[in-house]
């Protein structure tokens, strides 16, 4: 969505919901949508120029969005469901690795470990280090990355807490604590 993407931001303020799905997976749902509402073809560079040349394509929007609020609420609720799915999945896979083995999955809690040390130790040397000269770049690609993976840590371990505490009860009743 590289053509769309200077246009999100605009979209997200005038038609949030709308906005928020060019975001992520359900963008290729909305984006016939929005080609449709402004009359252009299904293409990033046709939707691309009706936004940039068209001094009513937000107003369309924003109108399209509210007469197809249910339509697009569904893909939102698709996009949740698909992603809480997944997050299910993987936490399955450890309850289900428990049963089969006795043992809890100790690569898992050491890579976590891994990340969660690592981005706490890069923060603290960006902190109390100044950062040699040229290399604010690839210690700023390394902070990214490092920042992901420990969202997706604490995604994993705390994100539900539902999700948790049924994990935590099943490994307990079972007695598989490894």
């Amino acid at each position: 969505m590289s053509m769309l993407s200077k246009f999100v931001k605009d979209i997200g303020k005038n038609a949030p919901l709308i906005g928020g799905l060019l975001g992520g997976p359900a963008a290729t749902k909305v984006l016939p949508i929005i080609a449709s509402v402004l009359g252009v073809d299904n293409s990033e560079q046709d939707i691309a120029a009706a936004l940039q040349n068209d001094p009513e394509a937000y107003l369309k929007l924003k109108t399209a969005e509210l007469s197809h609020i249910e339509i697009l609420q569904r893909i939102a609720f698709e996009e949740t469901g698909a992603f809480l799915a997944d997050r299910q999945s993987a936490r399955s896979r450890e309850i289900e690795s428990v049963r089969a083995t006795g043992k809890r999955d100790w690569f898992l809690y050491g890579l976590a470990s891994l990340v969660v040390t690592g981005f706490f130790g890069l923060v603290g040397l960006v902190i109390f280090h100044p950062l040699p000269k040229g290399s604010e770049l690839y210690v700023g690609m390394l902070f990214g990355g490092l920042q992901t993976g420990f969202v997706a840590v604490l995604s994993y371990f705390f994100g539900s807490s539902k999700g948790s505490a049924d994990k935590n009860n099943l490994l307990m009743k079972n007695g598989k604590e490894g």
